[in-house]
């Protein structure tokens, strides 16, 4: 259970054991980051079921806001500063503004676009479906993490980025068997084609971001895997859309 235990103390704020991931060499715990997902998309499913009386609007804006209360909106953070480093032409000066505290034009563009997308997506469904979207684009957002860590270099020598790089292979092909064997039965059953469409989506969008976090900033930081998480949840929810 260490491993477990120090991934959801790494990446969320549930009332788990703090010093479970002190002396854990992150490599450890990454293959259960879709692990992580599917605790955060339980809680975002269970939430727009709860508030389903209240409306399905209502409801989907609960659901939406459930997932950055368990994380202390860590990704969403991630999100924000990499939208806001995109801004200077100059790739020096676009690693500075990423880790600028003040929350800028581009950032916030990014974190209203991706909280409405999702609200949009979500909001026409019933709750069985879009709590099954829910969990499958949380437990895939997370597993976006494993490739980037794999196959991207760092963008800078010290921080997040650093400390999860060069994962091994094998620890990459569980978290990716992990992560199917959770969404592929959730988005089975919304609907057959939904899996294929919505996994596919994945894949392109973290291998797309992946290419364009190496243009952007030479290479991959905390905040980039935050923004690669938050554009492959939209993207696993709008590509089960398109096929319902």
């Amino acid at each position: 259970m260490g491993p477990i235990v120090a991934a959801h103390a790494f990446l969320t704020r549930l009332p788990v054991p703090r010093r479970a991931d002190g002396g854990m060499d992150p490599h450890r715990f990454m293959a259960w980051l879709p692990l992580v997902g599917l605790t955060v998309g339980l809680i975002a499913a269970a939430t727009r079921w709860a508030a389903d009386p209240l409306g399905p609007v209502f409801a989907t804006l609960a659901a939406c806001a459930a997932g950055p209360l368990v994380t202390g909106a860590f990704h969403e953070d991630g999100l924000a500063d990499t939208f806001d480093g995109l801004g200077p032409l100059d790739r020096s000066r676009r690693l500075q503004a990423m880790r600028d505290s003040r929350l800028g034009t581009f950032g916030v563009l990014a974190l209203v676009a991706s909280f409405g997308a999702r609200v949009a997506l979500l909001a026409p469904l019933g709750w069985r479906q879009a709590g099954a979207l829910l969990v499958a684009g949380h437990v895939l957002g997370r597993w976006s993490t494993l490739p980037l860590a794999r196959w991207a270099p760092p963008a800078r020598t010290e921080g997040l980025g650093t400390t999860v790089t060069g994962l091994a292979g094998r620890t990459v092909a569980a978290g990716t068997a992990l992560a199917a064997a959770i969404a592929v039965p959730a988005l089975w059953w919304v609907t057959p084609g939904a899996a294929g469409a919505a996994v596919a989506a994945a894949a392109v969008v973290t291998a797309v971001t992946g290419v364009w976090w190496l243009r952007a900033f030479g290479g991959v930081t905390g905040d980039t895997y935050g923004a690669t998480n938050q554009l492959v949840e939209i993207a696993t929810i709008a590509g089960a859309v398109a096929v319902l």
